[in-house]
């Protein structure tokens, strides 16, 4: 869900708005609450108001932009967990891709995110912990299944790692691999034919894996 600026009446969502454009462009430590507010056109007490100090408004931020995410993550992994483990890694890393190659983030949360992960600051752990662990909790379990029972949980959490690493290359990797592949099209047609090999790629390497553990 984008910051609504067009509610031009509505206080904190102004303020919100205004704080993804400044945070965006300077980061946490250089944005200052005074720019925030001159631009919401609001005064100093609404940032205490609404979100006690500039850390509150700052994780407000981010809570607001991954809020319909993680409502959806939830409704999608329990109707996945109805699946077979195979069809439940094909249904999680098509999820994922779609999300990743077909939504579309406004400016100011690709900016964000960017800049929050090359000057990671505090608020990044608390995005691991709520958006970004259960996303791959719910991968290492599927994973889990597909392994034999006694694979080291250090083993089974670096092959979600290599599924997601397929999975985030493809996304944000376009600019190289459309012209490695040009024939890979970006659009739902594509999704499907990223989502199989994926998964193809991955069930055959934990096939690998499986029977090496088992001496085959």
């Amino acid at each position: 869900m984008d910051v609504p600026v067009e509610n031009q009446g509505d206080t904190r969502q102004r303020v919100l708005a205004a704080a993804a454009e400044v945070f965006a462009e300077k980061g946490f430590e250089k944005a200052t609450v005074r720019e925030i507010v001159e631009r919401a056109q609001a005064n100093l007490n609404a940032i205490n108001y609404y979100f006690r100090d500039k850390r509150g408004l700052y994780l407000a931020l981010f809570e607001h932009a991954h809020q319909d995410a993680m409502a959806q993550d939830r409704r999608e992994f329990a109707r996945m967990r109805t699946l077979p483990p195979q069809e439940r890694l094909r249904g999680f890393v098509e999820y994922i891709l779609r999300g990743l190659v077909l939504k579309k983030h406004t400016p100011w949360k690709v900016r964000l995110l960017l800049r929050e992960m090359t000057e990671p600051t505090w608020v990044l752990s608390v995005m691991v912990e709520r958006f970004i662990r259960p996303r791959f909790d719910e991968l290492a379990s599927i994973v889990r299944e597909l392994v034999p029972p006694d694979t080291a949980d250090l083993k089974v959490r670096l092959c979600a790692e290599s599924i997601v690493a397929q999975c985030v290359h493809i996304a944000h990797g376009r600019a190289i691999v459309t012209q490695l592949i040009p024939e890979l099209v970006y659009a739902h047609e594509g999704i499907g034919i990223m989502a199989d090999h994926v998964t193809e790629f991955s069930l055959a390497a934990l096939k690998t894996l499986a029977d090496r553990e088992s001496g085959a």
